[in-house]
């Protein structure tokens, strides 16, 4: 089964790449005065191999719903292969730049898997979730019915990048905005910088969450005190809820979530009208469950 998964990650990302690649030269060498010098080569293989790890996981998250962490990492040895090629004598230079290419892209491509599968599962539920841009730019055209004060503190978290997505639902034909959402393929070397901004948003009576890609890391306790409190080190949660796409483990406010995010729909639905309806006590210690 590994095999064939690798197989199959090496065959859709390298068809993915090459034909998201080619999509956006033909644009460029179509436009009248277009110049295509390496700045530009750059930005578009930069945004080839995004799409290409972008659709690469979903398309495995469908294929082998069970294989998430097999799946991701199997596409990163594709996407290194591809990035540093085997008969360049700068072999290693280009390893570690593959690498650092990899950290940047897949880290925005999972916020955009998440945006795009979490906004699917919604159904008739009017919630979707956006990336940090859309907010801004939903801010800046006065799009967003939220109160000054809640406006005021948005604004602050995009000029900060604090948070990957947020979730926007349309209630009495207005948009609002709910919640605050993180996407982290790994939070193990990051909990403090992680878990201080998910308090703050709880303590200004947002929806909190995370996913978190690879669920390995949460075999150790301290991860579970950290989401859930209860240790010296972590008294208190950290987060409303975060969400294992890996599917491993599924403890306290830790969920193990599987490829249709069929729970996710549910908490954001009781997460919504609880918002609406009772934000007073929509700190903290409100839980889905």
């Amino acid at each position: 089964m590994d095999a064939e998964i690798k197989r199959y990650c090496v065959e859709t990302y390298r068809g993915f790449y090459k034909s998201e690649y080619s999509r956006l030269l033909s644009e460029i060498s179509d436009a009248e005065g277009a110049v295509l010098n390496d700045e530009r080569l750059n930005r578009i293989e930069a945004a080839a191999q995004k799409y290409a790890i972008k659709q690469s996981i979903i398309h495995g998250m469908r294929a082998y719903p069970n294989h998430v962490s097999l799946l991701w990492h199997s596409i990163y040895e594709a996407h290194v292969y591809r990035k540093s090629g085997v008969d360049d004598l700068k072999i290693i230079r280009e390893v570690v730049s593959a690498d650092q290419s990899w950290k940047k892209s897949s880290g925005h491509a999972f916020e955009e898997v998440i945006r795009e599968l979490a906004t699917d599962a919604m159904g008739d539920l009017p919630v979707r979730f956006i990336l940090q841009r859309e907010l801004n730019t939903l801010i800046k055209a006065d799009e967003i019915a939220n109160e000054p004060r809640d406006i005021s503190w948005l604004k602050e978290q995009v000029k900060g990048n604090i948070f990957d997505l947020f979730a926007i639902a349309m209630v009495g034909g207005k948009k609002f905005c709910f919640g605050c959402v993180q996407c982290k393929t790994s939070i193990r070397d990051r909990v403090t910088r992680d878990r201080e901004p998910s308090i703050h948003a709880m303590d200004s009576y947002f929806w909190s969450i995370v996913f978190v890609l690879d669920g390995e890391f949460l075999r150790n306790p301290k991860f579970h005190h950290m989401v859930n409190g209860g240790s010296k080190e972590f008294p208190s949660n950290g987060w409303h809820g975060m969400y294992d796409v890996s599917s491993q483990f599924n403890v306290g406010r830790i969920y193990s979530l599987d490829h249709d995010f069929e729970l996710l729909r549910k908490h954001s639905q009781k997460a919504l009208n609880d918002w609406i309806t009772q934000r007073q006590w929509f700190n903290r210690e409100w839980i889905a469950e």
